[in-house]
């Protein structure tokens, strides 16, 4: 192969590996393997180089093991030509951050570079990504999975701490895709970056002070770098107000006061309302809002004025709400609000931020199941089996929940089901639909009613009380463990 065309290949290589690894969680663990088919008279060269490699990238940060080694050929295996020799290079990384270091530095790419002239064919390039073991893998585990609350303690009904095992609770279980170990990236030019969904946030928390809801979204899209402190390289119109689940994912709820991740980089996180760009769907004089106080989801007329917390960036696990319609403020209208092109507004309709869902959304297996094929999570298809019920009541429930009970036919036992946690159960949630507020309606779930449901989260801050959505609209807030609400059983995601 002309050396003219070697470094073609090895362009057109490093090219795509450095989109793929841009579209990646920068705090995700990665790892590969490099086959290389030897020139056999070469081999003391190609042995050489990969030498000089090794001891080069040892030396980087995050590099857990960097080896090389002579593919030996399976004994009796003829098919194996007799002038080529087979090298693998196994490299493991603590995040692909680190890994950026080794791809962009000079000793790779001189390396890359030579052993054009060595080799046989193209290098065979194979990634394994975090808790996967493939590309395919990985697209499907951050598009199928909910994210862990980060609750760790358990409590009694009254409040007290309790031994977590066999409880049931959110700091039992623990369900959920684990946070990275740096959950966020300062970078140095007015931005933070989150490690776990990719999107980037504004530094400052409070900007803008308290505004009105329509205020805030004009004010979001002046942001751009060289303005308001920001040295980054966005443009006017590249910010945005995040949306619901946008807002929703940083919440930490084992935290304190704010309730976002303790040694978080930001500054000036104020224990108050912030807004969302997501409007009410059942009444859109009213908008959706984050209190990072304790944690509920709520809404709030949008001529009050709340804070702000602008956001850039696509996501690679935060899924879209389901909003597809905009609104204005319109007195003359009966509603008080007129729908409107969504075009320019910067709202939740226009900006449909997130990961798309997929179609069906909902399977149900025949078997008294239903998987949903956004998270990979897997419901029980009656949405009311027990009634109302207690918060431990709910929990104990749950827990003997198996084959046989409840139209039940998929094998299940004991200890197999759960009560949701509050990140579970909200990602059911359609922001754009209501009563019930669920995709399609709730099809094909049956017995879903539009009222309250328990989860497995206490509150940190009050454990006598737990989160509990609303499944008309879809408010997630906090009540005492005594009070009854509903109950919806979930399992899952199955492990591959």
């Amino acid at each position: 192969m002309p050396q003219d065309r070697e470094n073609t290949v090895i362009d057109d290589l490093r090219e795509q590996v450095s989109e793929m690894l841009n579209g990646l969680p920068q705090e995700l663990p990665i790892a590969a393997t490099v086959a290389f088919k030897v020139n056999n008279a070469k081999e003391n060269v190609f042995a050489s180089n990969a030498e000089v490699l090794a001891d080069s990238t040892r030396r980087l940060a995050g590099c857990n093991v960097f080896a090389y080694h002579e593919r030996r050929p399976v004994e009796g295996d003829t098919s194996h030509p007799a002038d080529i020799v087979e090298y693998v290079i196994y490299e493991n990384w603590r995040s692909v951050r680190q890994f950026r270091v080794q791809w962009e530095s000079e000793h790779l790419k001189k390396f890359q570079y030579s052993v054009g002239e060595l080799i046989v064919g193209p290098p065979e390039l194979k990634w394994y990504y975090g808790w996967t073991t493939s590309k395919a893998d990985y697209d499907v585990a951050v598009r199928t999975g909910v994210a862990k609350t980060w609750q760790r303690e358990c409590y009694s009904e009254s409040g007290e701490p309790v031994a977590c095992k066999g409880t049931g609770q959110d700091g039992d279980i623990q369900a959920g895709i684990p946070w990275p170990e740096l959950r966020f990236t300062d970078n140095q030019d007015g931005t933070v970056t989150d490690n776990l969904t990719n999107l980037i946030w504004l530094k400052d928390a409070d900007f803008f002070g308290e505004v009105q809801w329509e205020e805030a979204l004009k004010n979001v899209r002046k942001l751009a770098g060289g303005k308001y402190g920001l040295t980054d390289d966005s443009k006017e119109g590249d910010w945005r107000l995040p949306n619901i689940k946008e807002l929703f994912s940083l919440v930490d709820y084992g935290a304190g006061d704010p309730i976002i991740p303790d040694g978080h980089p930001f500054k000036n996180v104020k224990t108050a309302i912030y807004w969302t760009n997501t409007s009410l769907a059942s009444a859109p004089t009213l908008a959706w809002m984050m209190t990072l106080g304790i944690g509920p989801t709520v809404f709030d007329l949008k001529v009050n004025p709340n804070r702000i917390w602008p956001v850039r960036g696509n996501s690679t696990c935060v899924p879209q709400t389901g909003q597809e319609v905009c609104w204005v403020l319109d007195k003359s209208e009966p509603r008080g609000v007129k729908v409107i092109s969504c075009e320019g507004t910067g709202q939740d309709g226009e900006i449909r931020a997130g990961v798309q869902w997929p179609v069906p959304r909902f399977t149900d297996n025949a078997d008294g199941t239903v998987t949903d094929n956004l998270t990979g999570l897997i419901w029980l298809k009656n949405a009311n089996p027990f009634g109302f019920r207690t918060w431990q009541q709910a929990l104990d429930d749950c827990n003997k929940l198996a084959n046989g009970q409840h139209g039940l036919t998929d094998g299940s036992k004991r200890g197999d089901w759960r009560l949701p946690n509050i990140k579970e159960i909200e990602s059911l949630v359609d922001y754009g639909r209501f009563g019930p507020c669920l995709p399609d309606q709730g099809k094909p779930f049956e017995n879903v009613r539009p009222s309250s449901y328990w989860t497995s989260t206490s509150v940190a801050l009050a454990p006598s009380e737990a989160m509990f959505i609303i499944l008309g609209v879809g408010p997630a807030i906090f009540e005492s463990k005594e009070h009854p609400f509903f109950v919806w059983p979930v399992s899952g995601p199955k492990k591959t």
